[in-house]
Formats: structure tokens, C-alpha cells, sequence
């Protein structure tokens, strides 16, 4: 009997020192689960690869599987894996430095080997392990890359085989120090297998980040996943591909048929407040929630945009408070700053249309876990951008016509002016008679009391300037309609933009 228990005794601190040291954690997707463990005795790290649980892909159906250590694409080790016809499994460990087909990488930092006691395809599913030396600090949070393909290489050379482009990607964070490994799952490594006698209750994802997003992973915290994602795509593609393309062509086209500068508070709302507030949400979304730095096209020029984005507001704000003198400024009064505004604007629209397209092409797959994107979207982008720029080139036809009228009315301005310093100026060179501005329209008693009341105002004797025939002309006073011109305006109004 003591011999009995010293025996169980054994087994149980045995089975304790066992549980001890294998540790880990299990992400899941729709298209994988990825259970990565470590040992701490053998300082090695193993990983499982297969479909998720419920999902059966037989080897004639399985393309490729694959994961990275690091957070995006560039530059991250790879490990890369598909089934053969034979029934043989490939491991390919590649690299690349863009978002391209990664090449082979002949000498990686750590060597992966393929489990083969623990790695089976047949006519039902797929699982495969492989192993690899652990790192010499271990952090609680593992940060993966995982991609999908369903085309088969078709090839066994894990050198030469090409691989087709992924069907679905994202990213991830798994504990390899955690201990919340499926009861189910067995731990290898060094081609041994030894179970696992966790008593975790099993989890089906880990924590960390899915598809790039902060936090904990469960089915609620998948949908808070989309719903920022289409939060971040929603107030960025508005802000680029509706608002700031329509605000640049209102000022455009209106200035052609009309001096009024109704368009100036369109433009100023529409670009200078909703677009502006759409980027800054759009910008914060995607540096709050989504891992990496700028190491993409789509997120180098995200952040080009936002930059630009608050130079162009200030460029808009900046002339209407100070506008020096300066000898390439118009006749019209555009001086360097309105002209470096104009062009900064379509710049800007220009960013805008170009992150669109790159997180299109490049993002969304990776992110959304949904794939590519339907065609449908490439050919909105093109339809928006190809309407924006006839629209905007065509209203250049109008700009003798906004020159011609911006002129008028500045020679206008200049004869009211004028003629309070020289009466001389208002005279008619033709008939040799004084013409006054033209009266402001009547509108009603208001107008006649003004009347009555201008016909007892004591005005200051002045020379006549002109006859006409007999009738002697004053230069403030419209004989027909006793009309006395305004006093000149203190100050020009900020010249058009």
C-alpha cells in the first residue's frame, strides 16, 4: 500500500511538471486555427496549422497555409506549408521586403522542422505541425501574420514552387506563456508528442489582435473588429472620393457665372470643416486600432493626407487675416498664397485618391479576413476620379469669362472710388456730361423717406463740371433722381480665391 501511493504521488507531481511546462494558446478564424505552444524544458516552440474545427478540407482541395512572426508582411520570416498528391508535406521558410510573393530565405533566423509523427492530409482534412527554437526572451504577446491560399502550389520543391496570391490574411497576437491550450491538443516537439493534460477550458481564439485590431478576441469582439474597419473606411473614402472632389469644383465652375461668392462658404464648410474632420477621424481610427507603423503605400500616404490636410486649412484661413503686398500678386489681388492653395488642393485630392486605391488593393484583403474586394470597388474609384477631373478641366472654359467679370467690376469699384477724390473721373468723354453710378433699386416708403428726406440735406457749394445744353450738372447729385453716391468702402474685401 505505501509503495501504491508513493507511486501516484509520483505520477501526480510527474503529470504537474508536465502541465507545468508546456504552455500556449489557439487562435481561430474562418479560414484556419493556428495553436502555437511552448516548451519551456526544451526551449522549443511548436505550431499547428489546419482548418477550423467543424471544417474538413481534403488534400485535393487544400492550397497553402502559412504564418509569419512580426506584425506585417515585409520583412517578417515566414513559414509556409502545403500537402502533395503523395500525401508528403512541403515546408518552405520565405521572406520578402514588399507585398509580393516572398522568396525563399536560405538562412533564416530560426529553423523550422517539419513534425511528421504529429502532420497528416488525407481525403478528409489537413493538419500540420513543425517546430522551431524558442526565443531567448519570450513575451507574453507573440505577434503573427497569417495568410491562406487555396491553390496548391502542385509542386513538392519547397525552393522552386510558386505560390498563387492569398485568398484571405490578417494578423494576430498569441501567449505562448499562457495556459489556455484546448484539453484536446497535444503538444510536440523534436518530432516527439507528448499530451497535454491542461485542465484550461478550451478557447477558440487568442487574445491580442485580430486582422490587425487591438483587444481580446471573441465573437463580440470580431463584429467591434468590422465595425471599426468600416468606420475608418466609411469616414475616409466620403472625406476623398465625395466631399473634397466636390468642393474643389463648386468654386470652379460658379466663379464662371457669377461674381457672387456664394461658393466661398460652400467651400470653406464642405473642405474646410466636414472633409478635414472626416480625415482627422479617419487618421485616428486607423493609429488607434490597427498595429504597424507606416509601412505600407496606403498608410505612408494616409499619413501624407492628414499632413497636408492641416497645411491646406491653415493656406485657406491665412489670407483672409494677412495678405503683404507682393509683386507677383494680380491685379485681382491673388497674391503666392492663394495661388499655393489652389494647387495644394488638387494635390491633396490627388493623396486622397491614391490612399483610396492602395487601401483597396492593398489593405483591405489583409485586414477585413474577407479576401479580395469585388472588382465593382476598383471601378467606382475609376468612375469617381475620371469625373472629377473632366468636370474640373472643363470648368477651366469658363475662366476668360471669370477674368472678363472679375475686371468689370473691379473698374466699377475703382470709378466709385474715384470720384470722390476726382469728380472729373465720372464724366462721359463722349457727350461731355456727368455719368453717376447706377441708383439703388426702390424699395418702397422706406426708399421715399430717404428721398424726402435727402432733398433737405444743406450740401457744400461746388463747382459745376459740365453743361448740357443748358442745365448745369453737380457732381454729387443725379438731377433725375436726386441720387448722392455712396462714401467710399474703409477697406477691399479679401480678393476671390
Amino acid at each position: 500500500m505505501r509503495y501504491t501511493f508513493s507511486s501516484i504521488a509520483v505520477l501526480v507531481l510527474a503529470a504537474i511538471q508536465v502541465q507545468a511546462a508546456i504552455t500556449g494558446q489557439q487562435y481561430c478564424n474562418k479560414y484556419l486555427c493556428i495553436t502555437g505552444q511552448h516548451d519551456s524544458d526544451k526551449k522549443v516552440d511548436t505550431y499547428t496549422l489546419e482548418p477550423p474545427s467543424g471544417t474538413n478540407i481534403p488534400v485535393n482541395q487544400f492550397g497553402w497555409i502559412s504564418i509569419g512572426f512580426g506584425q506585417t508582411m515585409i520583412e517578417s520570416p515566414m513559414v509556409i506549408v502545403w500537402p502533395n498528391s503523395d500525401g508528403s508535406i512541403t515546408l518552405s521558410q520565405r521572406k520578402t521586403d514588399n507585398h509580393v510573393t516572398p522568396n525563399v530565405d536560405n538562412n533564416p533566423p530560426r529553423k523550422a522542422t517539419l513534425l511528421t509523427s504529429s502532420s497528416f492530409s488525407n481525403s478528409k482534412t489537413t493538419s500540420i505541425s513543425f517546430s522551431l527554437p524558442s526565443t531567448s526572451s519570450n513575451t507574453n504577446l507573440t505577434n503573427l501574420i497569417w495568410a491562406y491560399g487555396n491553390k496548391n502550389p502542385g509542386s513538392s520543391s519547397s525552393s522552386t514552387s510558386n505560390l498563387s496570391q492569398h485568398l484571405a490574411s490578417g494578423n494576430t497576437q498569441i501567449s505562448l506563456l499562457a495556459n489556455s491550450l484546448p484539453s484536446s491538443v497535444t503538444s510536440s516537439g523534436n518530432n516527439s508528442t507528448s499530451s497535454s493534460t491542461s485542465t484550461n477550458k478550451p478557447t477558440s481564439s487568442a487574445s491580442g489582435t485580430i486582422n490587425g485590431e487591438k483587444g481580446g478576441k471573441s465573437s463580440s469582439t470580431t463584429t467591434s473588429t468590422s465595425n471599426i474597419l468600416i468606420a475608418h473606411v466609411v469616414c475616409g473614402s466620403i472625406a476623398t472620393m465625395a466631399i473634397l472632389p466636390i468642393g474643389i469644383i463648386i468654386p470652379r465652375i460658379s466663379r464662371g457665372f457669377s461674381i457672387n461668392r456664394w461658393w466661398f462658404p460652400t467651400h470653406g464648410a464642405l473642405n474646410g470643416l466636414i472633409a478635414f474632420g472626416l480625415i482627422v477621424a479617419a487618421f485616428g481610427i486607423a493609429k488607434a486600432n490597427f498595429l504597424g507603423g507606416f509601412d505600407s503605400t496606403h498608410r505612408k500616404l494616409g499619413l501624407t493626407l492628414f499632413i497636408l490636410s492641416i497645411i491646406q486649412v491653415l493656406l485657406g484661413i491665412l489670407p483672409h487675416f494677412w495678405q503683404p503686398k507682393h509683386k507677383l500678386q494680380t491685379s485681382s489681388g491673388r497674391g503666392p498664397i492663394n495661388f499655393l492653395h489652389m494647387l495644394l488642393g488638387l494635390v491633396v485630392v490627388g493623396v486622397g485618391f491614391g490612399t483610396v486605391w492602395w487601401g483597396i488593393d492593398q489593405e483591405w484583403e489583409m485586414y477585413s479576413g474577407k479576401g479580395k474586394p469585388n472588382v465593382g470597388w476598383k471601378v467606382g474609384w475609376g468612375l469617381v476620379v475620371g469625373i472629377t477631373a473632366i468636370i474640373y478641366l472643363g470648368g477651366f472654359y469658363l475662366l476668360p469669362r471669370q477674368l472678363k467679370m472679375e475686371k468689370e467690376r473691379r473698374h466699377w469699384a475703382s470709378k466709385v472710388s474715384n470720384s470722390y477724390a476726382d469728380p472729373q473721373s465720372l464724366v462721359s468723354k463722349e457727350s461731355n456730361t456727368f455719368v453717376p453710378p447706377p441708383p439703388p433699386t426702390n424699395h418702397g416708403p422706406r426708399s421715399q423717406h430717404t428721398h424726402s428726406h435727402n432733398t433737405h440735406i444743406n450740401r457744400p457749394h461746388t463747382q459745376p463740371i459740365a453743361r448740357s445744353g443748358n442745365t448745369t450738372i453737380e457732381p454729387n447729385t443725379n438731377t433725375s433722381t436726386n441720387y448722392v453716391p455712396p462714401p467710399p468702402p474703409k477697406r477691399r474685401l479679401p480678393p476671390p480665391l
